[in-house]
This record gives structure tokens, sequence and C-alpha cells, in this order.
């Protein structure tokens, strides 16, 4: 299958529900129609998900809603989930976390010293005073928008209406991509009478229209509602934001043994963006070891029904991960004396068995073209989840 996203997505006829990345996944498919993007898709619920779903067409991602402080720019996005609090306190506090140790449920992240040269140093030069971060300087270019309407039925993290996401690539003193991508995973909003339904229907609109200036518009009336602060008056703290996921190699890879990295953060009751444990993700050191196992064993059925949690200490060791490390792009997760049915569930749930061999995938779901602007999607979400996002959303918005 080609990377190229438009007209990509076939509707599979074959589907069975597993779970990927701590989500959910198609593990069988068949030959099917190609899904069509024109004025009919309504009425006969065809759902081109280049336009609803998964979108990085570069009418979208190169608009000028992408830069500065644009609808979908890095800068927007941070200056909204601000919400009043002290925009340069909030992005120092979260970008200076890299360059020291951070503690995380009695784990270490270890400092990555080079973020000071690879982009913070070369972001604080841009900025009017040298000294700050100018949101409207970041060296970031959005990747995709995303509507995770599949996420409603998420049992282990809670349940909803979904996740609204923007991804980004994070680009250094030359300009260039580095190796280092950024989402911001919004809870979509169930305020104001806003349904699962609702939410598919008025993605589902965008299929009729073909991209241009009325597709845009219509696309940021979407983005605004979980975006925009407005969207969140009266609600807690942190409710912006279900998580900020990074992913990179580049700030280790002048070392003796590179490592790609995952990390999470959160925005805590004060407002502060701060890191927070990995999701469904145990500490790397736990590899091959009884206490995995004992874990595994001790949560089999909830693990095969989706309603497993990982938990910051088990058997009172600290237990799930302050960041996911990844060695390799066939790492999986090695469970002694548990069957490889339960194994797989547990490893493809985890963020680096989802992101190396489980999936079959070289790190990174979503980056830059290595020979161009386009986005780039790796072959287990184009072929895999896709399909059954697509089956999601005809049942949603074509009862």
């Amino acid at each position: 299958m080609k990377r190229d996203m438009h007209g990509l997505f076939t509707v599979a006829l074959a589907l069975v529900l597993g779970a990927g990345c701590g989500e959910t996944s198609v593990s069988e498919m068949g030959e099917a129609e190609p899904l069509g993007e024109n004025e009919e898709a309504l009425t006969n619920c065809l759902v081109d998900a280049t336009k609803e779903l998964f979108i990085t067409d570069l009418s979208v991602i190169q608009d000028d809603r992408a830069r500065g402080f644009g609808k979908w720019s890095f800068g927007y996005a941070v200056q909204e989930m601000t919400k009043g609090h002290a925009e340069q306190e909030f992005i120092k506090r979260f970008m200076e976390s890299w360059l020291t140790d951070q503690t995380v449920d009695g784990l270490t992240i270890k400092a990555r010293p080079r973020m000071e040269e690879l982009v913070l140093a070369p972001w604080r030069a841009k900025s009017a005073d040298g000294k700050t971060y100018e949101l409207d300087k970041a060296p970031m270019s959005l990747l995709a928008i995303v509507y995770r309407l599949d996420l409603r039925k998420r049992l282990n993290v809670g349940e909803g209406v979904g996740e609204g996401r923007l991804v980004y690539q994070v680009h250094g003193p030359d300009g260039r991509a580095l190796p280092f991508t950024m989402i911001f995973e919004y809870k979509l909003p169930a305020n104001r009478g806003q349904t699962p339904e609702s939410w598919a229907r008025e993605f589902h609109a965008l299929g009729a229209l073909p991209f241009g200036p009325d597709y845009n518009a219509k696309l940021e009336a979407l983005t605004e509602k979980f975006v925009s602060a407005k969207s969140w008056q009266g609600m807690p703290a942190g409710s912006v934001l279900n998580q900020l996921r990074t992913n990179e190699i580049a700030l280790t890879s002048g070392d003796a043994t590179p490592l790609w990295e995952l990390r999470q953060f959160e925005i805590d009751s004060r407002g502060r963006l701060l890191p927070a444990s990995v999701g469904l993700t145990p500490d790397l050191v736990h590899n091959k070891t009884p206490l995995l196992t004992e874990f595994v064993r001790q949560n089999e059925r909830k693990i095969l029904d989706g309603t497993y949690k990982v938990g910051a200490r088990f058997k009172g060791q600290p237990f799930n991960g302050g960041s996911a490390r990844v060695p390799t792009n066939t790492f999986i997760w090695e469970i002694p004396d548990v069957a490889d049915d339960l194994r797989q569930k547990f490893s493809v749930g985890t963020c680096n068995g989802c992101h190396a061999g489980e999936t079959s995938t070289n790190f990174l779901h979503v980056s830059r073209s290595r020979s161009g602007p386009e986005t780039r999607i790796s072959d287990f979400i184009l072929q895999k989840e896709l399909p059954f996002r697509v089956q999601e959303m005809r049942s949603l918005a074509c009862p």
C-alpha cells in the first residue's frame, strides 16, 4: 500500500477486533471498494478517511492556520490550554523538563541535555528578547489532525465521546525535521448536548467537501470546539487535554547507544503541564521478569477484555513507566510462562510494543516525509487501524 494518504482507505469486509497501541485494531481484512470523496458521501454513507478521520492533506497542514497563532498551530494550542495562566511559565516548565532528571511515580526519567542545543536555544534566538519562548516562533509544524471516535470505548482509560488530536513535527536549528514528534490529545467535550453521534456526524460532513477554503473553514469550526479555551469555560483545570505525548530519538542521537523514548505530560490541578506516567506501559526493567508474569496472570481477564490498568506500583515496587524506552524497532514485551495470545495482547497495548515489533513499525506512526513536506503514516495505521475506524464512523454517523 502506498503511503500517499489521499484516496488510500478501504472498508474491510472482515474485521476482527483486537487491541493495538492500547487501542482497537483490526487483525484481518478482506478486499473492498475504495471509499469515495464526492457530494454523495453523506447520502450513500461513503466515508473518506482522508477528510474525516486522519487529515494530512497539504492544503490543511500547510494552511496559514497551522502557522504563528493560527487555529491549528502549536502556538495557539499552547496559548489556549494555559487558560489564563502565565504562558511563558507554562511553556518553560514543559520544554525545559528535558534538561533535568524528572521523577514520576518513584521512577527517574533521565535528562536529555541536547534539548538545549537542538530545540530550546534556537527557539529563544528567534524570540524578540532572545530569552523567552515566543509561541508563534515555536519550531513545530503540523503533521495531522485526527478524529479518534474509536476511543470512546476505551474502558481502561475511561469512556467518553472520543478524542481530537493535533500532531506536530519538531524541527532543529537548520529547520529540518528532527526524529521528534509531539501529539496533543484532547478529550472531546460532551457538554451542551454533544454526543458521540453528533461529533461523528459533524466530522462525517467534511467528506462531502473538496479540500480547499470551505473545507478548512468547516474543519476549523470543529477543532475550535476542543482546542479553544472558550469551549471549556466552567470546566476544571486539565480538562482541555487528556495528555500530551512525545516520541523522539533526536535527543540521544549523539550517544553511544541512542534510544527512542516516549514521554507523557498532563495538566495538573494548578494548570501546569507536567511529566506523567505513560499509559499501560511498565518500566522497561520489568521485561522478562517474574514480576511482569505475575502482573499479567493476575490481570488476565482484564487484559483480554481491555479493562486493565498498569498502576504506579505492583507488589510494592515502582511499576508503571515514567517514560517508555524503545531499544530496537523489533522490541516486544517478553513475559515468561504466559500464553502468546495473552502476551501479545498486553504487549501491543504498551507504548513501546506498539511503536516497534508488535506492529512492525519503525518507531513513528506519524512523521514528516524524508523527501518533502508530506506526512508519512505507518502501514499499521493505514492497513489495520483505519479500516476499523471507518466502520465505527459508519455506525455512528450513518445509522
